[in-house]
This record gives structure tokens, C-alpha cells and sequence, in this order.
């Protein structure tokens, strides 16, 4: 057992820091101990900047939907103005959620509580209690909803929830990974159709290491996905991925692929040939195909609690089809059974975890030797 101040010795991760045909694991410790997971959350989640959602889903002023991100409660809504702005949901008079709905449509929010009421811009518009003050001069005490720094970039809302003065900018953090992939795959014209959240009992990190490895496709996935061969993306940024070239449409049966959907219009280089699977680090798992949009988020409530946020998407012109219904069936009964293998085996491993001794890498856990290196790079530099 490691204590708080040897868990952080750089000493300890030399086997991992070798090349790739001599490396080991990163110790089983850093899954499951407690200071390792605040130093995470220190030096990797509260300066990144995280996906809320898409812009698609919140068309027009007063649209609104609400999450939790690092057990912050957050509400996203659009601006008489058009612009999105994210708040955190919490009343400013006695710190009540103010919106419980997941999503919806409004004029103003207001807090059950007391009445305090909110413009669609977090401005406090009415106060009971505070009946001295003109609506004017509501706006000057300075409690209206606490604003979270955010940006959209090709329909992704991102937001920050750290010290965003001295953390890098949206641009800087994303790299290339617009011009590389979100782009090229027209994010912007995917509307969510399908959205859920759970908890599952591992760390995050091992969630996050199964999606950049296909090693185990033709084992845990031999029925939904098979062989997978793919190629490693050129990223600059906190970003990485591979890619599957391929005319078919990753997201359904091998047997079912000729069956889908007509790829999206205006696609452009590899994304008009293929998939790309990338990792929005620490935690965003987002799937550009030709044909359909998908992301696995992984949220640690704890070493051993991850929260996931599991969001399906297509473009507008595809869900408008006649045949929509009875197609996508077939693409959310193949996305679920990937997403519950996964889901499955990253338990059956964390279990594994707490007496075993490190293991090694394999040629096709490349990417995986890089998100480890990541990690340790950004935790012990702190």
C-alpha cells in the first residue's frame, strides 16, 4: 500500500514510462486510491473543458437543458439574443435547484423555493423579500445566476468548470480537432434523439482505455462489432483517436450494414470514407461516422463511480425520412449491446484490480501507453 505522499513518486511509474514492448500498466493503485483520484480531478478535470451537449437541442430562445458535470448541477439555455450560456443551477438567495426538468422550453427560470425569478440571461428579474429594490436595481446585487465559461465550436457546447483565467482557452485545448474531425463530419447539423445516464462501479480510466484499443473487439464484441482495423489520428491538443476506414457504417451488426442510413450530406476527406473514434481528454468518447453520431462520457463520482452520459445523434435530413423509426431500431439495439459489453467488462475488470500485480502492453494497445503516459504527465507535474 502506497501512502498519500509515495503514490505521487515519479519512481513508481518508470516501468510505464518505457517503450511500448518493454512497458507495464499503470500500478492498480492509481484505479482505486483516493488521493490519486483528488489529484485527477486537480490536474485533469477542472481545467479541461467538458461537453454539455449539443446546440441542436436547444433551437430557439428559452430552449434549456440541464446535467451534472464533476457533481456540479448546470443549466444550458438559449438567449433571447440566440446565444447559448451556461449557469450553474442554483438559486443565488438559498442555493435550490431552480430547473429539476432535464429539458424543456421557458420564458425565465424560476426557483421553487422562494420565487426568486431569472432571465433566460441569469439576470434576477423578482425577488420576494427584497421588495425595497426596483427590477433595475436587482441586476446591481449581484446575484444573478453564476455564469460557467463555455463556447460552442461546429454544434459542440463545451464548458469549463475550473480557473478558466489561468487554464488554456476552448481553441487552445480542442487543437485540431476541429478542423480535423468535427468539421469534416458537419457536427454542427446532428440532432441528439436519444440520451441516458448511470453509474457504473469502476474508475474511469479503465472505461476510457477500452475505447482506444481494439484488441478486444473480436473477443468482447466477436457478435456486434467483430474486427475493427483502424489507424491513429494526427492530433494536436488534449485530443486523441483513431480511425476505421470503411464505406459501412460502424454503428450497425456486421450482417446489417448495407441496411442503414444514406452517409450525411457534405462530408469531406476521411470523413467522407470512414469513423473517427476519438477521446476529447480526460473523458469525452465521441464516434463520427458517416452516418450517425455518438458519445460515451465518463464522469468520476469516486476511484470506483464513474457516471456515464450516453447521447445518440443524426443528422436533421435523416431523422426527417418516413423509414426513420423502424431503421434506427436497428442502430440503438447495436449501439446498446457495444455500449453494455463495455460497460460490463470495465466492472469485471476494476474487480480485478485491488491484489493484482501491473501487466504489460500489446502492439494494439498503442494508443492506450500513450492515454497512460498522458495522465501521468498532467497528475505528476503538479
Amino acid at each position: 500500500m502506497h501512502t498519500a505522499a509515495s503514490i505521487f513518486d515519479p519512481d513508481l511509474y518508470a516501468g510505464t514510462r518505457l517503450p511500448l514492448d518493454r512497458a507495464v500498466t499503470l500500478p492498480h493503485s492509481v484505479y482505486t486510491d483516493q488521493a490519486w483520484f483528488e489529484r485527477e480531478l486537480k490536474t485533469m478535470f477542472r481545467p479541461a473543458w467538458h461537453f454539455a451537449g449539443l446546440a441542436s437541442s436547444i433551437q430557439q430562445p428559452g430552449d434549456y437543458f440541464t446535467l451534472r458535470l464533476l457533481d456540479e448541477p448546470l443549466l444550458v439555455v438559449r438567449g433571447d439574443d440566440h446565444e447559448i450560456r451556461v449557469f450553474r443551477n442554483s438559486c443565488r438567495h438559498r442555493g435550490s435547484l431552480i430547473i429539476d426538468e432535464q429539458a424543456g422550453t421557458c420564458r425565465g427560470f424560476r426557483c421553487p423555493y422562494h420565487s426568486w425569478t431569472y432571465g433566460l440571461d441569469g439576470v434576477l428579474r423578482h425577488a420576494p423579500g427584497l421588495h425595497r429594490y426596483g427590477r433595475d436595481e436587482l441586476g446591481e446585487l449581484g446575484r444573478d445566476l453564476l455564469m460557467v465559461p463555455c463556447g460552442v465550436r461546429e454544434g459542440l457546447i463545451f464548458a469549463h468548470l475550473g480557473d478558466v483565467a489561468n487554464s488554456l482557452t476552448l481553441d487552445e485545448y480542442l487543437g485540431n480537432f476541429i478542423t480535423a474531425v468535427a468539421a469534416p463530419h458537419k457536427t454542427a447539423q446532428m440532432v441528439p434523439v436519444s440520451q441516458r445516464e448511470y453509474v457504473l462501479d469502476s474508475n474511469w480510466k479503465l472505461y476510457v482505455e477500452v475505447d482506444m484499443e481494439t484488441l478486444h473487439t473480436k473477443h468482447i464484441h466477436r457478435g456486434s462489432i467483430g474486427e475493427q482495423p483502424v489507424t491513429v489520428s494526427a492530433s494536436a491538443g488534449n485530443w486523441i483517436g483513431v480511425y476505421h476506414e470503411s464505406d459501412h457504417t460502424p454503428a450497425l451488426y456486421p450482417e446489417e450494414r448495407g441496411t442503414g442510413f444514406p452517409h450525411a450530406k457534405g462530408l469531406t476527406g476521411k470523413a467522407a470514407k470512414g469513423t473517427h473514434f476519438s477521446i476529447l481528454l480526460p473523458g469525452f468518447f465521441l464516434v463520427t461516422a458517416q452516418d450517425v453520431m455518438w458519445w460515451i462520457h465518463k464522469i468520476p463520482d469516486s476511484p470506483t463511480r464513474t457516471r456515464v452520459r450516453v447521447g445518440y445523434s443524426f443528422p436533421a435530413s435523416t431523422i426527417a425520412r418516413p423509414d426513420f423509426d423502424e431503421v434506427s431500431k436497428r442502430y440503438y439495439k447495436r449501439l446498446d449491446q457495444v455500449i453494455e459489453e463495455d460497460d460490463w467488462i470495465t466492472e469485471h475488470q476494476q474487480k480485478g484490480l485491488n491484489s493484482s500485480a501491473p501487466g504489460c502492453y500489446l502492439p494494439e494497445e498503442h494508443v492506450v501507453h500513450q492515454l497512460d503516459n498522458w495522465i501521468l504527465d498532467q497528475v505528476l507535474s503538479a
